[in-house]
């Protein structure tokens, strides 16, 4: 979980990086709203080695650095650096990673959860 403001159609954090508003939720927040954003490991993933919700342009990739890998067998846990902490993803059809590579991360949009960033209830279409 992530807080945000909505700026120019984008969720803006507080270390400058952004991500797209997912489509959804574009009727329901208004610029200069403060958010919370979430995702979930499973909807982050190496690009190329997880699952999307089917909808590919709701898929948004970014390249960010590991920090550390947990091979698991069939799925291996990719921990990468985003808005100044580390994030937890999973890999599927794994891949050796070394720690500080810069990998391209899918994050899947459609999978997004948004609260309101005063009332902290959720942002749901």
């Amino acid at each position: 979980m992530e807080e945000a403001v909505l700026t120019d159609g984008k969720l803006a954090f507080a270390s400058g990086a952004t991500l797209p508003l997912p489509p959804r939720f574009r009727s329901l927040v208004r610029e200069g709203q403060k958010v919370t954003f979430g995702l979930r490991p499973d909807d982050v993933y190496p690009s190329g080695h997880g699952l999307h919700a089917g909808d590919a342009d709701a898929v948004h990739e970014i390249e960010l650095p590991v920090t550390i890998t947990e091979p698991l067998g069939n799925e291996t846990l990719v921990f990468t650096q985003f808005n100044g902490r580390d994030w937890v993803s999973r890999m599927l059809n794994p891949r050796p990673l070394r720690p500080g590579e810069a990998v391209p991360m899918s994050f899947d949009l459609a999978r997004a959860h948004l609260f309101d960033g005063e009332t902290g209830r959720a942002l749901a279409s």
